[in-house]
Protein backbone atom coordinates (compact mmCIF):
# COMPACT_ATOMS: atom_id res chain seq x y z
CA UNK A 1 0.00 0.00 0.00
CA UNK A 2 1.80 3.32 -1.37
CA UNK A 3 0.98 5.65 1.84
CA UNK A 4 3.78 9.20 0.18
CA UNK A 5 4.56 9.86 -2.85
CA UNK A 6 6.65 13.10 -2.64
CA UNK A 7 9.03 15.17 -4.96
CA UNK A 8 11.97 12.28 -4.95
CA UNK A 9 10.57 9.73 -2.65
CA UNK A 10 7.82 6.95 -2.81
CA UNK A 11 6.82 5.11 0.85
CA UNK A 12 4.95 1.91 0.82
CA UNK A 13 3.86 0.24 3.43
CA UNK A 14 3.35 -4.13 4.17
CA UNK A 15 0.95 -4.29 6.41
CA UNK A 16 1.48 -8.35 6.96
CA UNK A 17 5.29 -7.96 7.88
CA UNK A 18 4.88 -4.88 9.08
CA UNK A 19 7.30 -2.83 6.72
CA UNK A 20 7.68 0.35 5.26
CA UNK A 21 9.94 0.11 2.28
CA UNK A 22 11.56 3.75 1.19
CA UNK A 23 12.48 4.18 -2.72
CA UNK A 24 14.41 6.97 -4.10
CA UNK A 25 12.42 7.34 -7.29
CA UNK A 26 15.08 10.51 -8.13
CA UNK A 27 18.10 12.12 -6.61
CA UNK A 28 17.15 15.78 -3.97
CA UNK A 29 18.96 18.47 -5.77
CA UNK A 30 19.27 20.37 -2.24
CA UNK A 31 20.08 19.40 1.27
CA UNK A 32 16.96 21.31 2.09
CA UNK A 33 15.02 19.03 -0.55
CA UNK A 34 16.46 15.89 0.93
CA UNK A 35 15.75 16.77 4.87
CA UNK A 36 12.58 17.70 3.44
CA UNK A 37 11.84 13.80 2.57
CA UNK A 38 13.13 12.54 5.64
CA UNK A 39 11.01 14.64 7.37
CA UNK A 40 8.09 13.06 6.08
CA UNK A 41 9.16 9.98 6.41
CA UNK A 42 9.56 10.50 10.62
CA UNK A 43 5.93 11.23 10.43
CA UNK A 44 4.74 8.42 8.60
CA UNK A 45 7.00 5.85 10.90
CA UNK A 46 5.65 7.85 13.90
CA UNK A 47 1.84 7.52 12.66
CA UNK A 48 2.43 3.85 11.47
CA UNK A 49 4.57 2.65 13.75
CA UNK A 50 6.07 -0.39 11.48
CA UNK A 51 8.55 -2.90 12.93
CA UNK A 52 10.95 -2.63 10.09
CA UNK A 53 12.04 -0.28 7.63
CA UNK A 54 13.75 -1.30 3.99
CA UNK A 55 15.64 2.05 2.34
CA UNK A 56 16.19 1.32 -1.10
CA UNK A 57 19.08 3.57 -2.63
CA UNK A 58 19.28 2.37 -6.12
CA UNK A 59 18.74 6.49 -7.41
CA UNK A 60 20.21 8.08 -5.17
CA UNK A 61 22.90 10.42 -6.12
CA UNK A 62 22.96 13.08 -3.38
CA UNK A 63 26.02 12.78 -1.05
CA UNK A 64 25.06 13.67 2.49
CA UNK A 65 27.56 16.41 3.93
CA UNK A 66 28.70 16.10 7.43
CA UNK A 67 26.31 18.58 8.94
CA UNK A 68 22.95 16.90 7.37
CA UNK A 69 24.54 13.79 9.04
CA UNK A 70 24.04 15.11 12.24
CA UNK A 71 20.74 16.38 11.75
CA UNK A 72 19.71 13.12 10.72
CA UNK A 73 21.26 11.25 13.59
CA UNK A 74 19.36 14.21 15.86
CA UNK A 75 16.30 14.51 14.14
CA UNK A 76 15.58 11.64 12.34
CA UNK A 77 17.02 8.49 13.84
CA UNK A 78 17.38 9.64 17.58
CA UNK A 79 13.61 10.13 17.68
CA UNK A 80 12.54 6.74 16.20
CA UNK A 81 15.21 4.92 18.03
CA UNK A 82 14.18 6.34 21.24
CA UNK A 83 10.09 5.61 20.63
CA UNK A 84 11.33 1.80 20.36
CA UNK A 85 9.42 1.73 17.15
CA UNK A 86 11.61 -0.24 14.98
CA UNK A 87 11.90 -3.69 16.14
CA UNK A 88 15.40 -5.43 17.33
CA UNK A 89 16.55 -9.07 16.24
CA UNK A 90 18.65 -11.17 18.07
CA UNK A 91 21.78 -10.78 16.72
CA UNK A 92 21.72 -7.23 18.12
CA UNK A 93 20.66 -5.06 14.71
CA UNK A 94 17.87 -3.18 14.34
CA UNK A 95 15.35 -4.15 11.60
CA UNK A 96 16.40 -1.19 9.59
CA UNK A 97 18.31 -2.38 6.12
CA UNK A 98 19.64 -0.93 3.78
CA UNK A 99 19.90 -1.61 -0.44
CA UNK A 100 23.18 0.09 -2.20
CA UNK A 101 22.32 2.17 -5.01
CA UNK A 102 24.25 2.61 -8.57
CA UNK A 103 26.49 5.39 -6.76
CA UNK A 104 28.60 3.93 -4.16
CA UNK A 105 30.01 6.97 -2.95
CA UNK A 106 26.61 8.47 -2.34
CA UNK A 107 25.83 4.76 -0.21
CA UNK A 108 28.84 4.89 1.80
CA UNK A 109 27.64 8.72 2.70
CA UNK A 110 24.45 6.94 3.96
CA UNK A 111 26.46 4.49 6.03
CA UNK A 112 28.46 6.81 7.60
CA UNK A 113 25.16 8.13 9.33
CA UNK A 114 24.68 5.76 11.56
CA UNK A 115 28.91 5.52 12.29
CA UNK A 116 30.86 5.04 15.75
CA UNK A 117 29.81 8.96 16.49
CA UNK A 118 26.04 8.27 16.22
CA UNK A 119 24.24 9.12 19.05
CA UNK A 120 20.99 7.77 18.15
CA UNK A 121 22.08 4.24 18.62
CA UNK A 122 20.47 2.38 15.13
CA UNK A 123 22.60 -0.63 14.02
CA UNK A 124 21.22 -1.11 10.83
CA UNK A 125 22.12 -3.41 7.86
CA UNK A 126 23.44 -3.39 4.70
CA UNK A 127 22.89 -5.11 1.76
CA UNK A 128 23.92 -5.82 -1.89
CA UNK A 129 20.47 -6.87 -3.43
CA UNK A 130 16.74 -6.07 -2.37
CA UNK A 131 16.34 -9.98 -2.38
CA UNK A 132 18.77 -10.72 0.19
CA UNK A 133 17.74 -7.40 2.32
CA UNK A 134 14.06 -8.84 2.38
CA UNK A 135 15.58 -12.49 3.42
CA UNK A 136 17.47 -11.24 6.50
CA UNK A 137 14.24 -8.92 7.21
CA UNK A 138 12.20 -12.01 7.26
CA UNK A 139 14.66 -13.47 9.89
CA UNK A 140 16.15 -16.03 6.83
CA UNK A 141 19.37 -17.30 8.60
CA UNK A 142 20.21 -19.40 5.73
CA UNK A 143 21.79 -16.90 3.68
CA UNK A 144 25.08 -18.40 2.14
CA UNK A 145 27.67 -16.84 3.29
CA UNK A 146 31.00 -16.85 1.52
CA UNK A 147 33.40 -20.26 0.71
CA UNK A 148 37.11 -20.49 1.36
CA UNK A 149 38.91 -19.34 -1.15
CA UNK A 150 36.12 -17.35 -2.62
CA UNK A 151 38.00 -13.76 -2.33
CA UNK A 152 37.27 -10.31 -3.68
CA UNK A 153 38.83 -9.78 -7.33
CA UNK A 154 39.32 -6.47 -9.02
CA UNK A 155 39.11 -6.73 -12.69
CA UNK A 156 40.52 -3.95 -14.86
CA UNK A 157 38.08 -2.74 -17.32
CA UNK A 158 39.84 -0.16 -19.16
CA UNK A 159 39.27 3.69 -19.75
CA UNK A 160 36.23 5.55 -19.76
CA UNK A 161 35.59 8.25 -21.82
CA UNK A 162 36.81 10.69 -19.22
CA UNK A 163 40.49 9.47 -19.01
CA UNK A 164 38.95 7.84 -15.70
CA UNK A 165 40.32 3.45 -14.97
CA UNK A 166 37.36 1.36 -14.55
CA UNK A 167 37.56 -1.58 -12.27
CA UNK A 168 34.90 -4.46 -11.88
CA UNK A 169 35.14 -5.51 -7.82
CA UNK A 170 33.51 -9.13 -7.47
CA UNK A 171 32.96 -9.89 -3.92
CA UNK A 172 30.27 -12.63 -2.12
CA UNK A 173 27.18 -10.41 -1.25
CA UNK A 174 27.77 -11.82 2.76
CA UNK A 175 31.06 -9.72 2.89
CA UNK A 176 29.40 -6.65 0.72
CA UNK A 177 29.24 -4.11 4.08
CA UNK A 178 32.66 -4.83 4.90
CA UNK A 179 33.70 -4.22 1.39
CA UNK A 180 31.99 -1.26 1.29
CA UNK A 181 33.40 -0.14 4.33
CA UNK A 182 36.95 -0.77 3.07
CA UNK A 183 36.54 1.39 0.10
CA UNK A 184 35.33 4.52 2.24
CA UNK A 185 38.58 3.87 4.66
CA UNK A 186 41.05 3.77 1.11
CA UNK A 187 38.70 6.88 0.01
CA UNK A 188 38.86 8.69 3.22
CA UNK A 189 43.04 7.85 3.61
CA UNK A 190 43.80 9.12 -0.17
CA UNK A 191 41.74 12.60 0.70
CA UNK A 192 43.87 12.97 3.83
CA UNK A 193 46.84 12.39 2.47
CA UNK A 194 45.98 14.16 -0.89
CA UNK A 195 45.46 17.36 1.59
CA UNK A 196 48.41 16.59 3.99
CA UNK A 197 51.30 15.80 1.92
CA UNK A 198 52.59 19.36 1.35
CA UNK A 199 52.85 18.76 5.69
CA UNK A 200 54.65 15.22 5.38
CA UNK A 201 56.96 16.41 2.55
CA UNK A 202 58.34 18.83 5.32
CA UNK A 203 59.49 16.31 7.88
CA UNK A 204 62.96 15.61 7.96
CA UNK A 205 63.96 11.44 6.94
CA UNK A 206 64.22 10.91 11.40
CA UNK A 207 60.95 13.25 11.86
CA UNK A 208 59.18 10.61 9.18
CA UNK A 209 60.92 7.95 11.19
CA UNK A 210 60.05 9.21 14.30
CA UNK A 211 56.45 9.88 13.28
CA UNK A 212 56.44 6.14 11.59
CA UNK A 213 56.94 4.73 15.64
CA UNK A 214 54.98 7.05 17.00
CA UNK A 215 51.89 5.86 14.99
CA UNK A 216 52.64 2.51 15.91
CA UNK A 217 52.20 3.62 19.66
CA UNK A 218 55.80 3.01 20.69
CA UNK A 219 56.93 5.43 23.70
CA UNK A 220 59.61 7.84 23.62
CA UNK A 221 62.20 5.33 25.19
CA UNK A 222 61.45 2.82 22.94
CA UNK A 223 61.82 4.79 19.77
CA UNK A 224 65.65 5.89 20.77
CA UNK A 225 66.27 1.99 21.25
CA UNK A 226 65.37 1.40 17.78
CA UNK A 227 66.80 5.00 16.28
CA UNK A 228 70.38 4.51 18.33
CA UNK A 229 69.49 8.70 19.87
CA UNK A 230 68.61 9.71 23.19
CA UNK A 231 65.20 9.65 24.33
CA UNK A 232 65.54 13.82 24.22
CA UNK A 233 66.51 13.94 20.14
CA UNK A 234 63.55 11.75 20.19
CA UNK A 235 61.05 14.45 21.98
CA UNK A 236 62.66 17.51 20.01
CA UNK A 237 62.00 15.22 16.66
CA UNK A 238 58.24 14.36 18.55
CA UNK A 239 57.88 18.34 19.40
CA UNK A 240 59.21 19.65 15.41
CA UNK A 241 56.75 16.61 13.84
CA UNK A 242 53.77 18.23 15.66
CA UNK A 243 54.18 21.88 14.62
CA UNK A 244 55.12 21.16 11.45
CA UNK A 245 51.96 18.52 10.87
CA UNK A 246 50.09 21.30 13.51
CA UNK A 247 48.86 18.55 15.66
CA UNK A 248 46.93 19.37 18.78
CA UNK A 249 45.50 16.09 20.20
CA UNK A 250 47.85 12.54 19.55
CA UNK A 251 44.66 11.10 17.74
CA UNK A 252 45.27 13.30 14.89
CA UNK A 253 48.84 12.01 14.75
CA UNK A 254 47.74 8.60 14.10
CA UNK A 255 45.97 10.05 11.05
CA UNK A 256 49.45 10.06 9.46
CA UNK A 257 49.87 6.17 9.59
CA UNK A 258 48.04 6.09 6.25
CA UNK A 259 51.61 7.42 5.00
CA UNK A 260 53.32 4.39 5.64
CA UNK A 261 50.98 1.57 4.08
CA UNK A 262 51.41 0.28 1.13
CA UNK A 263 48.15 0.80 -0.58
CA UNK A 264 47.52 2.71 -4.37
CA UNK A 265 44.89 5.31 -4.07
CA UNK A 266 43.56 5.55 -7.39
CA UNK A 267 40.83 7.79 -9.45
CA UNK A 268 38.11 5.20 -9.71
CA UNK A 269 34.90 4.73 -11.07
CA UNK A 270 33.42 2.33 -9.14
CA UNK A 271 31.05 -0.17 -10.00
CA UNK A 272 28.81 -3.45 -8.79
CA UNK A 273 27.99 -6.03 -11.35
Amino acid sequence: MEVYNGPYLIIKYEHDNSRLINTWKSSPTSDIAYRQELIKHLYIVEEIKPAQVLWLLEKLTFKVDDATKIWVDENISKPIFKAGIIAKRQDGFDQVAFVVGHDVLAYIEVMDIFNEHSTSGFKPKYFATEIEAKSWLNEDLNIKDSKSGDELTIIFKGIDDKGKAVFEFKEQASNFASTINSIKTIIEQSHFIKNNVEKYSSLTPREKETLRFIVKGYTNEQISEKMYVSHHTIRTHRNRVWQKLEIKHFRDCLKYECFFKKVIFLSLLIYFP
